[in-house]
């Protein structure tokens, strides 16, 4: 295991021709002691040296970022032309390769890259001079560790990527967890009653028209019989009515017939068939006097003005028939309008009793029967008259009952409560103050720290009232609850968001660590964990935005960094150039 700064020395001189090889390797252990020391140069860096060729590796930092400066001389100390010399540094880090190129500035020579912390990387040095090429390598880890996989599951150590996330601005308040008010019902009998028998109890889930319980109801006893009695005078009204129109329209072709004044063989011809009634008896013994009455009075015409017959024989023929004419004309007048009145009055009637059919239907109906069931009782399909089956008007769960069996019930009593309980409110007390920052349709975020559930919603109601205790308005989410996590009377955490911007790169805030004086998150590449400084921007309650030290998609630790920050402080890593 690799704990804090392990420093592995390699010094290797390949000369040119031929080329030649010199290694020195410094092999790490756990407890990070160096076997072998690297000298320091005059400038507090690392000094490495081979036939007449001296360099010095100096990580500068002090008032700017850090920085690689490269000081040459010869092994006795005299200075070389910077000029005749080319420098690479390559780091190895966990994640990259930097490779680091140099110029010259005043006696050193100045690397063309920040130095980013962590300084944790294997080094190679490659220097060419004079023809000859000379290369040293050594290590420099600090905050780094090595765990197994065994370690890794003990600890409890959950690795994640990192990638975008969305940082929200958001305001906190208590609330409280409620039935949603218009999913729940009041089951009251609607009748006076005795308790015959009860199917469900408290806790019970329903379904909406599920049996509850049983009844025994004179009051029902009565509605149903008046509802047998309205069906029976409906039917009747009816029938009635639908005669009378068929005596109606009849009637009306035998008056249109007689105006046409044909002889009596065709009217009785014509008429036959025809369902007429009394219309008939009276109508059409009128229509043949006047016919008779008629062929009198032409006979008696023309035998008066022939001089057979006298002026009395003729008078009392005209007589008999402008009488007989009267007659039938107002026999004819008194049918058709006491046909028209008969017909109405009929009508009214069916109508009267067809509204007293609806009205026992809607007292049923009111009184909880379905109307498949009403429409079986003239069919004499329920002998029980007194039965009233009490049944759930909703899917839910009964939260309040109030009933035994034998237990004599008035109408109003109160004795089932159900709630649909697949969704429920969360009232929230919002202070006056925070009244210009809330708006209805804003997300909100539910959340029991106790039963570690949260929920996503919106605000659906915001009151327009302040109380005057409280000082506070009261703001409302629909939550789904289908699960049955959210009781109603929990109190709840509730964030309302205000707003929320994407990030490129966000992690958890629980897995920022503090190590030195950097905010670092650790990154995971095999089984090795290195802590990588970060420079945050804006934060959550969850979340942290990175700007710079941690790319998308680089593994790092989620759950339980601190046992990886600990494995690190344990080693006593120092940070050392």
């Amino acid at each position: 295991m690799i704990l804090g700064l392990g420093v592995l020395v390699g010094i290797m001189i390949l000369q040119m021709d031929p080329p030649a090889l010199v290694e020195l390797d410094h092999e790490e252990h756990h407890d990070h002691s160096e076997e072998v020391s690297i000298p320091r140069g005059s400038h507090g860096g690392w000094l490495f040296s081979k036939n007449d060729l001296q360099v010095e590796v100096k990580i500068f930092e002090t008032g700017i970022p850090p920085q690689f400066r490269v000081y040459v001389t010869t092994t006795a100390g005299k200075p070389i032309p910077l000029n005749e010399v080319d420098v690479v540094i390559n780091l190895h880090r966990l994640d990259r390769l930097d490779e680091i190129h140099f110029k010259l500035v005043g006696d050193y020579l100045l690397g063309d890259m920040t130095v980013v912390e962590p300084h944790s990387f294997e080094v190679d040095i490659k220097a060419h001079w004079q023809g000859k090429d000379y290369i040293w390598h050594f290590s420099q880890i600090e905050a780094r560790t090595e765990l197994s996989t065994e370690v890794q599951a003990n600890a409890g150590i959950k690795v994640n990527a990192a990638g975008p996330g969305k940082i929200k601005s958001v305001l906190r308040f208590t609330g409280e967890i409620g039935l949603n008010e218009e999913r729940v019902v009041h089951i009251v009998p609607r009748l006076d009653g005795v308790v015959r028998e009860v199917f469900k109890d408290l806790g019970d889930h329903v379904k909406k028209g599920e049996l509850l319980a049983i009844l025994e109801s004179r009051e029902l006893a009565d509605a149903k019989i008046n509802y047998l009695a309205a069906v029976k005078q409906s039917k009747l009204a009816k029938k009635d009515m639908e005669r009378e129109t068929l005596v109606f329209k009849t009637t009306g072709t035998m008056l249109k017939l007689l105006e046409q004044q044909p002889d009596l063989e065709e009217v009785y011809r014509s008429l036959k068939n025809l369902v007429i009634g009394e219309n008939r008896e009276l109508l059409i013994p009128a229509y043949a006097k006047l016919h008779l009455t008629e062929s009198v009075y032409k006979r008696e015409k023309r035998l008066r003005e022939k001089g057979i017959s006298s002026e009395s024989e003729y008078m009392l023929a005209l007589e008999d028939h402008k009488s007989a004419e009267a007659k039938y004309v107002a026999l004819r007048e008194k049918i058709a309008y006491d046909g028209d009145w008969t017909m109405r009055q009929k009508q009214r009637t069916s109508e009267m009793e067809q509204l007293n059919l609806q009205m026992a239907i809607q007292k049923l109906l009111a009184l909880g029967l379905p109307i498949l069931k009403i429409e079986r009782l003239d069919k004499g399909k329920d002998p029980l008259l007194t039965h009233y089956e009490l049944r759930s008007s909703l899917s839910g769960t009964v939260i309040k009952k109030h009933l035994t069996t034998g237990e004599a019930l008035k109408k109003d009593d109160n004795i089932f409560i159900l709630a649909d309980l697949s969704d429920v409110w969360v009232n929230i007390a919002i202070p006056a103050k925070n009244l210009n920052a809330v708006k209805l349709g804003q997300k909100v975020k539910v959340k029991n720290d106790q039963m570690e559930t949260e929920a996503m919603g919106r605000l659906t109601y915001l009151s327009s009232i302040i109380d005057e205790t409280t000082r506070s308005v009261t703001g409302r989410v629909v939550i789904p609850n289908n699960n049955k996590l959210w009781p109603p009377g929990t109190f709840v955490t509730v964030e309302l968001i205000l707003k929320e911007r994407a990030v490129p790169v966000a992690v958890r805030a629980d897995a920022i660590q503090s190590l030195r004086d950097w905010s670092v998150v650790f990154v995971n590449y095999g089984n090795f964990f290195e802590g990588r400084p970060l420079k945050l921007g804006a934060n959550d309650e969850n979340w942290v935005e990175v700007l710079d030290g941690l790319s998308a998609g680089e593994n790092y630790v989620v759950e339980n960094s601190y046992a990886v920050k600990a494995e690190i402080e344990k080693s006593g890593a120092a940070h050392s150039h």
